[in-house]
């Protein structure tokens, strides 16, 4: 079987290591199962740690999430589909969430929930490759990012520069992402990609996520006037998109509404919600079969 391993350097950061079973990274049941080791393994000795590297051993990044477990989703299962995606968030809350900084060294393509694991980094470092990708394509499936993805894409980006990415299922190149904000910096090589997190760790150790920092105040009252702005063009842009029967981007359009002023815990289960809504929704499903269906044909 693969592995998610831990290596503690001594200066303190900790490298965890993406390797699971296939030619790529999956979030699949492997992925489920091992994350959560690794997270003990941070959580026990993070007196020592100062900070976190989270990559690939392979030449991608993390591929996504688990169509094949999604195509399987039936009426009757949408409580156990809805606690599998809450125990996802649940490991990425816990890695962001360590008390150290914590970033992605990106390796290669990082798609669907590969990029919402970055997401739930501090700091985004990707290797300069035009043969990689990142985005958020589950709205081509009839789904929304299911492991926070809208949620920290809009705190990330502000909501109007986030929506296009979300409700188009744009993919870009590296040199685009980092031009438009989705990452924060490029590296020519491996080791200079080592070298610039290592750097960042030891220069920001009180990292935090924007929807964690303290003295935030939630709550539509003491919205400020931007994201007052924001959410009426959010209003108008949800009725437009229900007007054209477009379900998946409606309700992502309205996660990433609700996102400028409710609190992690109630939208992350509004999120989670709604992508189980859709994924048993026939547009879905059929979607998703049709993902599969080349590779069905060639056996």
């Amino acid at each position: 079987m693969g592995n998610l391993s831990v290596a503690l350097s001594k200066d303190g950061i900790a490298t965890l290591t993406m390797d699971l079973d296939g030619k790529v990274n999956i979030m699949n049941e492997e992925f489920m199962m091992r994350m959560p080791e690794a997270l003990d393994r941070l959580e026990a000795e993070v007196a020592a740690i100062r900070g976190v590297i989270i990559t690939s051993a392979k030449g991608s990044f993390l591929a996504g999430g688990d169509l094949a477990l999604m195509s399987r989703a039936r009426p009757g299962m949408e409580a156990e589909i809805f606690g599998h995606f809450e125990r996802l968030k649940g490991y990425l809350r816990r890695l962001e969430k360590l008390g150290r900084p914590v970033v992605a060294l990106i390796n290669g393509t990082a798609l669907g929930g590969g990029y919402e694991l970055c997401l739930a980094c501090h700091h985004r470092i990707a290797l300069d490759r035009d043969d990689a990708q990142i985005g958020l394509p589950e709205v081509d499936f009839g789904i929304l990012p299911a492991a926070g993805g809208v949620i920290r894409l809009t705190h990330l980006l502000g909501f109007d520069k986030a929506l296009p990415w979300l409700l188009q299922g744009r993919r870009t190149s590296l040199r685009q992402a980092l031009a438009e904000g989705l990452v924060d910096e490029l590296a020519s090589t491996r080791e200079d990609a080592e070298k610039r997190a290592r750097a960042w760790i030891l220069h920001n150790p009180e990292s935090v996520q924007p929807f964690d920092k303290a003295g935030r105040t939630f709550g539509a009252h003491r919205l400020s006037t931007e994201n007052r702005t924001s959410l009426q063009f959010a209003a108008g842009r949800v009725r437009s998109l229900a007007g054209r029967g477009n379900r998946a981007a409606t309700r992502i359009a309205d996660v990433a509404a609700q996102s400028l002023y409710l609190p992690w815990e109630p939208i992350s289960r509004i999120e989670t919600r709604g992508f189980v809504e859709l994924l048993m929704s026939d547009e879905a499903q059929a979607k998703i079969a049709a993902f599969f269906a080349p590779k069905r044909a060639l056996g």
